[in-house]
Formats: structure tokens, sequence, C-alpha cells
């Protein structure tokens, strides 16, 4: 091998022959020979690479920045090369840096360096170059691809620019072209280093050619068997390929074990051919991470850190390390080790999380929540991150929200691959989350927590399940759900120990289950048994004395439970809430008013339910004779309270609602009530409970009552509160309104009806005994349960409330608009619903004391009836009082005859109820109606009776007077019609006779028109007979006669042109080339003597231009000549 030297002329001949074996260890040494001797720039450069080649980059720099400081000032452009490799050189010392500001420094200088050198040349070629491989190391993978092929096209030589497009290309993720870009450099140059073929199998494996990639690495390794590369990659390929089969579905363990084998197979030939190699100790250590083995794994981890030889290589060997002390549990070890790894490459994701772990382990929730968002804006879909930061928000104070956002997105962000796989505490925690606010989400978010966790071989607790239920029953889902969630829960607590807490609980629930679903026979004996085994469980207590008064209408017995209750936990406050809804219910308000100062003053100042039943117990006050303003005004404070702890409780706005109405505030109550309506109809407020019915305003206590009325249909919000809204129209004397917004009520309650009717029978769904039972458990237990009030009659009782406020709307706008019709239809619907009222009517002169009038029998009604009866009554009596006060062309004897027995109904009518109510007030009982006031509308019937007889005899006169108008009108109306129709006749014949006549004088005009032309025509044939006669008295040549003729018929043909353009009546004819050869054969055979003329009154043909066979035009001249 020839020995390598560097030559510097000395002198004239003379000639310096450094040896590059034996440099001097300083390059300055010789670079002081080379300003001595005025050396050119080139041998600085030469000298630098020399010191390059055997490592001495310190060296080679110090060698190339005397050259520069030695180029001559007129000669610039020689040092540009200089600047370059200088440049570059620092690049690989940036690449190469262990710390930020190591690297931060040789990119300044190497930025710094190209400057000066492009200020000189700014189309050097080498200079883009170096641009290229800086904008490589800065991460700007465009700007480098755009100096690599500047570099190219300025004509740089070598695949090093090719290579640095192919890196750039691959670093876009344009993997197609920069394996393009790879294979050309392959082709140009197939020993070039680094190899080619390396990046070729990087391109194939991200392009999914997995085996391509497989063996274009495999090839680099043959050509470079001391190359460790191709095997690292090789080895991650293998691993990679091994963790799908392991994830597989199904697992395929088999592939997977095969190709974790040859992964580590790879792996240690690399670390045999480079035992120093980081990025081969990297993998080993990534591999003893993830066995578990953290001691050999943060050997490893050190091993590289100390081999690094790029800021890439020392991130990750530091993130390696931080996770071995992490799975040690060496915390603190690990937050340094990751804090080290972000430090050197911010972008490195894993570090950055595994930071937040830690953060989050020191409690550092600002900490972690910063790093944690980092993470998120590089991978805005990474659902460990948003689970993280979903898990951190659960746990800070007023976050809750925030949190179920991260779940959220975490759980969207899951695709089909990744959720089969997923983490079931993902869904676990954000169900918990769920569970206050969004009954059904939490449920579904078990429900899969509990399907991963079967996948994974592991089975849901039985708590999960009982969870899912208990969601089942707050969203008010499927009865079926409910029931299977609980059964497969008492299925998993099968093998469980007796004294198992989670027992009772199910139990409870179970109990709560059978009575939703109205199996109260096995829900009461349920309840005992849990209290048996738990006799503290208040919530037991608390059910069974509720349902003791609303299925088993025993208020006392319910009482004595809450008292139990009260006597186990003085402070619950939904013992005594539920005391003072019994008291209610018994009408024994003021201690229930008592119980619910005792909740807030006591228990729990903030209590909605509480703050609202006492805002309805002053509104019910407020409708007392006294007190009225101050009642409404604590009314109001009440119901402010309430919104202050939760503005959009629907119940305290109706509330409140309900207190503006009865302070003369109809419209701002309207408004509120529609509001209501409106929040209930978008799903946005809580359901309400209603009170008693009232025919003013329906009072509505909050729907967080702690033991709502299961046993009774779910109450209508949008009803009432449209109902209540009706009313306020009425206030507001729209009565049109009020009208239809009871009668879209009254079909929403049809409607319900329809629904509840449709409904199949209450399904027998038993559970399996969680408890077992006891001999306690007796029939006499079981028949307390008879069962539940009738949905269905609870609607047609709210359909029978509705039904009335529509006809008192339809009542008081008949009667402001003099409107017998409205008032008649009013009259109907009352009848209708007073049709199952039994009573008898007194005779017809009961009222006269007739002597020997046996009296009418005293008829058993309840003070309700007796109200229903009197409003039929007074709307029988309107209904005649309105057909009275019409006039005769408003009504008619049919609706006088209906007002009349409508009004002897009501006088009769009025007078049973007078004489009830005196019997009532007799005995003391208490009366909605008075006696009084039915006496006189019976009086007042009376009189009226005699009007509307008189009323009669002017209808009947009215109408006959109108009907024998109406027949003289229809007479002179059918004599006008036939008048017309004679007219109508008259001019049709006179029209027929002028359209005769016109056509005869068309007619006649016609004939004379075509007898001129036919004068006409025989003149010109007369002209055309006489022409030849003319002809032949001439002694002219056979060829004159024909000229003669020809000139003949060209007059003739002018003559029937002129003609026929003025009359339109005859076409010219023209003969073809066989007749005028036919007539010029005849003219041969019979010469001209044998001619003969037309006939008479025929046109003589016109002689035309005739076309030869080859396509000249050929005259009779011409033929003529021919024979």
């Amino acid at each position: 091998m020839a020995k390598r030297v560097i030559e510097v002329p000395v002198g004239v001949n003379d000639v310096l022959e450094i040896d590059c074996e034996s440099l001097p260890p300083h390059a300055s040494e010789v670079c002081e020979i080379f300003k001595s001797e005025h050396s050119a720039l080139h041998v600085y450069q030469a000298l630098a690479l020399e010191y390059y080649r055997q490592g001495n980059m310190d060296e080679a720099i110090s060698a190339l920045r005397h050259g520069v400081a030695n180029a001559k000032v007129n000669d610039q452009t020689a040092k540009v090369p200089l600047l370059s490799h200088l440049a570059s050189m620092y690049v690989q010392r940036a690449r190469a840096a262990a710390h930020g500001n190591d690297r931060d420094v040789a990119l300044q200088l190497a930025t710094t360096l190209l400057n000066s050198a492009e200020s000189i040349s700014p189309n050097d070629a080498k200079t883009q170059l170096v641009r290229g491989m800086l904008a490589l190391v800065q991460r700007r993978s465009e700007a480098a691809l755009q100096h690599f092929q500047q570099a190219q096209r300025a004509g740089v030589r070598g695949v090093a620019a090719l290579l640095g497009a192919a890196r750039a290309l691959y670093g876009r993720k344009q993997y197609a072209q920069a394996l393009a870009a790879y294979q050309q450099a392959l082709v140009l140059r197939p020993q070039a280093r680094p190899d080619a073929r390396i990046g070729i199998g990087m391109c194939l494996e991200q392009l999914g050619h997995t085996d391509d990639a497989r063996r274009a690495l495999a090839r680099a390794a043959a050509v470079d068997p001391q190359a460790a590369a191709p095997h690292i990659l090789l080895a991650t390929i293998d691993l990679n390929a091994a963790k799908r089969a392991a994830a597989a579905d199904p697992p395929q363990a088999d592939e997977a074990a095969l190709l974790l084998r040859a992964g580590m197979q790879r792996l240690r030939t690399a670390y045999a051919l480079q035992p120093a190699n980081a990025a081969v100790l990297l993998r080993l250590a990534d591999r003893h991470a993830w066995l578990g083995d953290w001691a050999t794994a943060q050997r490893l981890a050190e091993r590289a850190l100390r081999a690094a030889d790029t800021m890439a290589l020392t991130a990750e060997a530091q993130y390696q390390l931080a996770r071995a002390h992490h799975g040690a549990r060496r915390f603190d070890a690990a937050h340094d080790a990751y804090a080290g790894a972000v430090r050197i490459n911010e972008n490195h994701v894993l570090a950055r999380f595994g930071l937040a772990q830690t953060l989050l382990q020191r409690a550092d929730m600002s900490g972690a929540e910063a790093a944690l968002q980092r993470v998120l804006d590089r991978h805005p879909a990474c659902s460990e991150a948003l689970r993280a930061l979903g898990y951190l928000h659960a746990r800070l104070p007023n976050t809750k929200a925030k949190a179920l956002e991260y779940y959220e997105r975490a759980m969207a962000a899951l695709n089909d691959a990744q959720a089969d796989a997923a983490d079931a505490d993902l869904f676990l925690e954000a169900a918990q989350l769920y569970e206050p606010t969004a009954a059904r989400r939490a449920a579904r978010a078990y429900r899969t927590a509990a399907g991963l966790l079967d996948k994974a071989g592991r089975p849901a607790a039985p708590e999960l399940w009982n969870n899912i239920g208990a969601l089942a029953h707050m969203a008010g889902d499927a009865l079926a759900a409910e029931h299977a969630a609980y059964a497969r829960a008492a299925d998993l607590l099968a093998d469980a120990s007796e004294d198992a807490p989670t027992r009772v609980t199910l139990a409870y629930n179970t109990a709560r289950f059978y009575e939703r679903s109205g199996q109260w026979r096995r829900a009461v004996p349920l309840y005992r048994r849990v209290l048996r085994r738990a006799p503290s469980y208040v919530d037991a207590l608390l059910r069974l004395a509720h349902i003791a008064v609303a299925v088993r209408g025993a208020p006392a017995d319910a009482l004595a439970l809450v008292e139990q209750a009260k006597a186990l936990d003085a402070h619950r406050a939904a013992a005594l809430l539920l005391r003072g809804r019994i008291e209610l219910q018994t009408r024994d308000v003021q201690n229930a008013r008592r119980a619910f100062e005792h909740v807030l003053r006591d228990i729990d100042r903030h209590d909605q339910y509480a703050l609202c039943a006492l805002g309805n117990y002053y509104l019910e006050a407020a409708r007392s004779d006294s007190g009225a303003k101050d009642s409404l005004r604590r009314a109001v404070e009440f119901f402010e309270k309430c919104l202050a702890v939760d503005a959009s409780c629907a119940a305290a706005v109706h509330g409140a609602a309900i207190a503006l109405a009865e302070d003369g505030l109809a419209a701002d109550a309207r408004r509120l009530f529609q509001d209501v309506r409106d929040a209930a109809t978008a799903g946005l407020g809580p359901p309400m409970l209603a009170a008693s019915a009232d025919l003013v305003y329906r009072h509505a206590p909050p729907a967080d009552a702690p033991h709502p009325a299961v046993v009774m249909p779910a109450t209508d919000v949008i009803l009432w509160a449209s109902v209540n809204a009706a009313h306020a129209l009425v206030d507001e004397a729209n009565y049109p309104q009020a009208i239809l917004a009871y009668e879209a009520c009254l079909r929403r309650l049809r409607d319900h009806a329809a629904a509840l009717a449709a409904q199949p029978p209450a399904a027998d769904l038993p559970v399996p005994d969680v408890l077992p039972q006891a001999a306690e458990d007796t029939a006499a237990d079981l028949d307390e349960a008879a069962g539940p009030p009738d949905a269905a009659q609870a609607v047609a009782k709210a359909d029978h409330e509705v039904r009335l406020y529509l006809v008192r709307a339809m009542y008081l706008h008949a009667k402001a608009q003099k409107d017998a019709a409205t008032m008649a239809a009013a009259l109907d619907q009352m009848r209708s619903l007073c049709a199952a009222i039994t009573y008898t009517l007194p005779a017809a002169d009961a009222d006269g004391d007739a002597d020997g009038a046996e009296p009418a029998p005293m008829p058993s009604l309840t003070p309700d009836q007796a109200l229903l009866l009197f409003d039929l009554a007074l709307l029988e009596q309107s209904v005649a009082h309105l057909t009275s006060e019409q006039t005769p062309a408003e009504r008619s004897v049919a609706s006088v005859d209906s007002a009349i027995d409508a009004l002897q109904h009501s006088t009769r009518l009025f007078t049973l109820l007078a004489t009830w109510g005196n019997e009532q007030k007799r005995r003391k009982h208490k009366l909605l109606i008075s006696a009084t006031l039915a006496d006189h509308r019976s009086s007042y019937g009376r009189s009226l009776m005699a009007k509307m007889a008189r009323k009669r005899e002017e209808q009947v006169e009215f109408e006959r007077l109108r009907q024998a108008s109406r027949d003289t009108w229809l007479q002179q109306q059918k004599d006008e019609e036939r008048l017309r129709e004679q007219q109508r006749v008259a001019a049709e014949d006179a029209r027929r006779a002028e359209e005769e006549r016109l056509l005869r004088e068309t007619e006649e005009k016609n004939r004379m028109l075509r007898d001129k032309l036919a004068s006409e025509h025989e003149a010109l044939a007369a002209a055309a007979a006489a022409a030849p006669s003319a002809a032949a008295s001439t002694s002219k040549p056979l060829g004159s006669k024909r000229k003669a003729r020809a000139a003949a018929a060209d007059e003739d043909d002018a003559m029937t042109s002129t003609n026929s353009k003025k009359y339109k009546s005859k076409a010219i004819i023209s003969e073809s080339e066989d007749e005028d050869d036919d007539d010029a054969k005849m003219d041969d055979d019979a010469g001209p003597d044998n001619r003969t003329a037309s006939p008479a009154g025929t046109p003589a043909p016109a002689v035309t231009e005739n076309q030869s066979d080859n396509g000249d035009v050929t005259t009779p001249k011409d033929m003529d000549s021919d024979n």
C-alpha cells in the first residue's frame, strides 16, 4: 500500500513531504510551515482531512481555521471549501453533543461559517450540501431537501447529496420518494458508506413490505459483515412482529415466540459485533424492561448512556434508564432521568409522559398537567395522556367536567383494534365520574369495562354489575336490563362469603327493582331480610314507609317506620322529608312545615326539596283570606333560595311562576311556565312530582326527592307546565290561546293513556336470592303489599282535571264574546264529565208546590259531584241566555228548542242542588256550592223560560217569512236563468247564420278565380300551338328550326314561370336525359316533317340543359350535331 504524504512546495524547486502516518499531535506545527511557505489553501484542507480520518476532529478544525486565517485578501474564493468543511465538522459535533448548550454553540458556529461561505460564493455546491446537513440536524426536513436538491443541480459529485435528500424525504414520511432516492444512490455507488441498502430496508418496512425490507437489510449485513446497524434493524422488525402476533385475536403464541427468538438472536449478533454500540445496548435494555428485569435494563441503559455519540441516542438512553428506575419504584431517580431525556430531546413523547407520571407521584398536579399537555400538543389522540389528565382532574376540586372531557376523548381515540385491548380501568374511572349526572353513560362505561375484563379472563366483580343495575334503575331503563345486571351480580356472589357486605347492598337494590317492576310481594319481605341482616339500614326502613303510605294507604304505619329511621339516624334528611310528605298528604300541614324547617335549620340549609316544599306551603297559605301578600313574599324567598343553590331547579322556577300568577303578574308567570316546559322538552330540566289538583295553579315539588314515588306513573313536567301556562293565558283573558293550550295538554294525556294501554303486564322477573329466606317471612308480610295504584286511573284523573280547565276557558270566552256555539261546545264537554254521576231530578212542577206532589228522593252526592252538577246547570242556563240574546238571523228554531231543553234541565237541577245544599247545611256538612245561589239560579231559569217561549214564537215567524222570501228569490233566479238561456240560444243562431253566409261568399269567389285561371291557360295553349306553324312557313335548315323551337320554348318557359310565380298553379316540367335522347332519335327517324305538336291545352315542354355521362353539359344543338 502506497505511503500517504502531503507535498508542500518549498522554495522554487524543492518539495517537503509530510508523512500522514506520523502527523504531529498539534496541527499548528504543520500549519506554521504552510504559512511560512505561503502554501495554497488546499494544503490546509488536505491536512485537516488526514486528522479527521485519524479521528482527531479538534486538530482537523484547527487546521481549517489556520487555512481560513491565512487566506489571501484578494483570493477569498479559495477559502470557500475550507469554510464548508469547517461548517460540516461543527454540524457533526452538534449531532454528537451530549448537552444542549454544546449543541447550540456548534450549530451557531456552523451557521456563521456557512453564511460567510455563501457571501463569497452563493451557489457553491458543497456549501449547499453542508446547509442540507445542518437542516437535518435541526430537524428541518423541508429545508434540508431543498438544499440537497440545489447541491445536486449545482453539480456536486458523489452520492452525498442524493443520500441526504433521501434522508430528508424519510424524515418527511415520504417513504416512496425516499426509497427511490436510496435506490438511485445504490445504483450510482454500490459500495458507498453509509450503505444505501439500510435506507432501502427502512423505507420498505415503513411502506409495509416487510419481507422486502428483511432482504435489503440482510444484503446490507452480507456486504458489510462488521456492520451492526442491519442486525439492529432486523431485530427491531422481528420484535415488533412478535408484539403484533401476541396481541392478535386470537393470540399467535407460537409465531410470537419464534419471532422473539429471532429478534434476540439478531441483537446478540449486533452486540457481538459492536459491544459498545449504543443502539444495540438500548434495544437490549428495552427488551429487559419489557420482561421486568429492571436491574439488567438499568445496567444496559447506563452503558448506552456512556457509549452514545449523538443527542438522540443520549436522550433514548436517559429514557431507558428512567424507565428502569420507574419500574423499580425509584421515583426520584426516574424523575431526574426523564427530565434529562426531555432536556436533550424535548420532543421525546414517552419521556415526557413518564415525567408526568413521576410528577403525579410527587403530587405536583400543575407540573404533571403541563407535561401531559405537551404530549397532547404532539399527539392529540394519545389515549394514555388523555386518561392521565382525566385521572388528574378527577382528583382536583371543581374540575370533574374537565376530567370527563378527557376521559371521553380517550375513549373516542380508541380505534376498533385498540378498543379490544383497552384497559378496563379507563372505562371504570369514567363510569365513576358519570354516575352523579349521566346514569346511562355510566352504565354503558361499566358494561364496556365488564366486557374487557371478560376478554382478559378476569370476570368482573359483583359490585360492578350491582352498579350497572342501580344505574339502569336511576336512568329508568328497561326492566330487563336492570334484572339482568342484578342476576349477574347474584350469580357472581354465589361463591362469596355469607357475611360479604355486597350481599346486603345487592339485596336492597334487588328489592328496589321489585318495587319498580310492581313485584310488591317480593319487595317487602326482601326489605325485611335486609333489616334483619343490617338493622341500621335506614334506607330499607324508609322504603317500607314509602310502600306503606303509597301502596297500602297506611300513613300511620309509614310514620311509625319513619320514627324508627329517625331513632337510628336523627340527622338523616331523607327521613324528615318523607315525614313531611306523608303529613302533607294527611293534611297535617303544620307538622309538615315543622319537618321541612327542621331539615333546613338543623341538617342542610341548602336542601332543595325542603326549600321548595316550604315555598309551596306558603303558596297555599297565600290563598287564605288573610296575609296573602306576606305569604307570597315568603314563598318567593324560599324559591329564590333554592335557585341560588341550583339555578336550573325547575321546581323552584315553577313555584316562583305560580307566586307571580297569584300576585296578578300573569304574563311574567306564563313566560316562566313556558321556560320550564321548554327546558323539560329539551331534556335540560329535572322531572317534577305534581301535588294535588287545584283549579288555579298546580304545585310541583322538586325532582330530587330522596324517595320518588316510583309506584306512580312518572309525572309529566311538560304537561303541568303547559297547564299552568294555559291558566296564565286565562288570567290574561287570552281565551282562544288558552283553549288551544288545554287541548294540546289533553292530546298529550291521551297519548300517555294509549302508551299505558299498550304496555305489557308487569313481568315476573325473580332475581336469585343473595340473602336466605327466614321463617319470619310469613304470608301476613306478603299480604301487606296488595299492589300499586293504577297508572291509568291517575292519567284519567288528570284528563278529567284538564277537561274542567278547558270548559272553564271556553265558558269565559263564550261569555266575553257572546258566542253561543262555544258555550254549547263547553256544555257538551261538561255533560261528558258529569255522565257518571247518578241523580234524579224533581218533577217539572215541583217548584209550584202542587198538592199531592211527592218530593223527589234526596240524591247521594259528594261535594265534588255537586260542584260538577252546579257547573253543568250554569252552562245550560248560559246557553239559553246567549241564545235568547241572539238575533233571529243568528239562531234557529232547533237551537232555540235545544236551549229550552237545556234550560228546563238546568232549572230542575238548580232546584235539586238547592234542596240538597240546604239539607247538607242542616247536617253541617262541608259544601263547595251555595244553596242560596242555586235557588236564585233556579228562579232566574223559570223567568228565562217564559222569555225563551216568546223567542221561539218569534223565531218560528221569522223563519217562515225568511223561507217565503227565499222561495220568492229562488223563483226570480229561475226566471232570470230561463231568460238568459233564451238569449244565449238566439245569439247562437245568429252567429251560425252569419258563418254560413260568409262561407257561401268565399266559395263563389273561389269559383270565379278558377274560371279566370282556366281561360288564361287556354290562351297560353293556343299561343304554343301557333308557334310551330309560324316556324314552318320559313325555309331554314333543320338546325335553324331547332333553334327556333328552342327560342319558342324559352318564351313558353318564361311565360309559364311568370304565371307560376303569379298564380302558383302548375310546376314547370323538365325533361330528363333519356327523354332528350328519345326526342333526338325520333327527329332522326321521322324527319322534320313528321314532328307532332303538343295537344291543345297542354303547355309545351321546356327545353333544359342536360348533363352527359361524363359530367359535361350537353345542349340540344350538340345532340343534333352528333346525330
